[in-house]
């Protein structure tokens, strides 16, 4: 379990006090000027710097930030900040997710003092995730390949066997976008070739043929998938194999024990529920590239289900539209280099933490029996990395 040291979260509070009533002080000088009676000079001075972050709008408190980009709504009540808790981590499209997605969920927002204590604390007496086994010991050997574009390297997997459900899957193919993050799931009848070449063809004519697609899957698998592609669906897309998952991203991990919270908790009915989860993913941001897979794909702010009413931009002429596009154009070439420079350095960081890990790993002892003489000996053995 992570502490709360180690969550790198959005800057979140520059405290006056920790303390409800600290925030419904500055509602009241946000909305009248006025301060608490019984403060004094160096607490008002600081209390009017720190107010300058917040508005009120329609009757409500908003934290907005020092630069006034953001605008998340400010929560005082505690039973509030719990039911948001779990809407942002037990609902549909929140399966029990981690510390850090957790947070960033909630911070996308919803401001209060003490979002991370609160979200760590919270977790701690969640039954799942107390028994959700992670393997955290095993060391493994950083790879990363090179990606410079969304869509352009492509990971695929299978996961299962689950209970079959009432349509007949058992098993997903999930494909990752190595460049955004971008996840896609697919339920499967069969673990077969020409099961995964249907999944590739769907995500290939959806969004466009990607550059190389990798899979931790066969040489024989990969080259009939391949032979499916192009012979059923007329795809020129070569599959292939590679020994380890070079996509070294925690979110993989993570998107497979929701997939497995799904099966526990729907049983036949997983195969219905999986958008939901993808939906979570793709509109969460990604600790390696520091964005969300959706404004890396679509390079627009994600309007989900509970946000419909939000009002869209409109353009009166050409000129406006057209300029618009070139500063998009520009935003996303930026954010692609700031992409690329996140990705590189969450590799070097892994890689730092790998060797750190397996130099703390202890040895492992096995007793093996001769088989000539019937005597035991001890054979030591210490992991590393190579």
């Amino acid at each position: 379990m992570l502490s709360v040291d180690s969550l790198q979260v959005v800057a979140e509070e520059e405290v006056v006090e920790s303390s409800s009533n600290r925030l419904g002080d500055i509602y009241t000088f946000v909305a009248d000027g006025c301060y608490p009676q019984t403060m004094n000079p160096i607490r008002k001075k600081n209390l009017k710097r720190y107010a300058q972050k917040f508005i009120i709008d329609e009757g409500r408190l908003y934290y907005v930030g020092p630069k006034k980009e953001e605008k998340r709504e400010v929560v005082i009540e505690a039973e509030r900040k719990r039911q948001i808790f779990l809407e942002c981590h037990f609902n549909d499209i929140g399966h029990h997710l981690g510390q850090k997605k957790t947070v960033h969920r909630i911070q996308s927002k919803y401001y209060w003092l003490g979002i991370v204590k609160d979200v760590v604390d919270w977790i701690k007496v969640c039954e799942t995730c107390q028994h959700t086994e992670r393997n955290k010991n095993m060391t493994r050997t950083v790879r990363p390949i090179k990606v410079d574009a969304p869509w352009e390297i492509l990971g695929i997997d299978i996961f299962g066997p689950f209970q079959k459900t009432q349509q007949g899957n058992s098993s997903v193919v999930i494909v990752t976008d190595y460049f955004s993050k971008w996840v896609e799931a697919f339920p499967i009848q069969k673990r077969d070739a020409l099961s995964v070449a249907r999944c590739i063809s769907t995500s290939i004519f959806r969004f466009g043929a990607a550059k190389t697609v990798l899979s931790t899957q066969s040489v024989d698998f990969c080259d009939e998938v391949t032979k499916h592609l192009c012979n059923r669906w007329n795809v020129v897309q070569r599959v292939s194999a590679v020994e380890l998952n070079p996509l070294h991203d925690h979110s993989s991990g993570l998107l497979k024990e929701a997939i497995t919270q799904v099966v526990a908790e729907k049983q036949a009915e997983w195969d219905d529920f999986l958008d939901p989860v993808l939906c979570l993913f793709r509109t969460t941001i990604n600790p390696t590239t520091k964005f969300t897979p959706y404004s890396l794909m679509f390079n627009r702010k994600t309007i989900l289900p509970s946000e419909t009413d939000q009002e869209t931009d409109l353009y009166h002429s050409k000129e406006e539209a057209s300029a618009c596009m070139t500063v998009m154009q520009e935003q996303q070439n930026s954010v692609k280099q700031l992409v690329i420079a996140n990705m590189n350095a969450a590799y070097k960081q892994e890689k730092k933490n790998a060797k750190r890990r397996a130099r703390n790993m202890p040895s492992i002892t096995f007793k093996v029996t001769d088989p000539l003489f019937g005597s035991v000996s001890f054979l030591v053995l210490t992991f590393c990395l190579p």
